[in-house]
């Protein structure tokens, strides 16, 4: 039983080690970042440093407007406006082993100064010699002006 608990906890303990290690972020725009309805707004979407194996299997973006709270990226949080989904396709930083990847956004027309706006990035992973499956999502605000 204890080879058991030990084994689990050493499991548990790899995988949070490889999910860690991917970790996905935005390079723009950042919380906050003021925007125009009808503007095209660059994302660039970062993947970190890793010492793992993985492969990305497809990375979907969207835009919401928040009535009132932004919907976070909780599993019951959905992408609403979805303006990419399908494979992420990375170019290099040099100097790292980070990668990264643009898309533009056009900012709804109907959205109102004085709304928030979020935009969600959902990238599914293989991770690991037996191919893990990792869901990670990250989210930003955005201040319509």
């Amino acid at each position: 039983m204890r080879f058991f608990s030990t084994l689990t906890a050493g499991l548990a303990s790899l995988a949070a080690t490889v999910v860690s290690a991917q970790t996905l972020s935005f390079g723009t725009p950042q919380n906050s970042t003021q925007v125009i309805p009808g503007e095209e707004v660059l994302v660039s979407v970062f993947q970190g440093d890793t010492n793992s194996q993985f492969a990305d299997v497809a990375i979907a973006l969207g835009i919401a407007l928040c009535n009132g709270a932004c919907p976070g990226t909780g599993p019951d949080a959905g992408l609403v406006d979805v303006f990419y989904s399908g494979p992420f396709v990375t170019t290099s930083v040099p100097g790292s082993s980070a990668r990264f990847q643009n898309f533009t956004v056009t900012v709804p027309s109907f959205f109102e100064a004085g709304q928030n706006a979020q935009v969600t990035a959902a990238l599914f992973t293989l991770t690991g010699a037996v191919g893990i499956p990792v869901l990670e999502t990250i989210a930003v605000v955005l201040e319509i002006v």
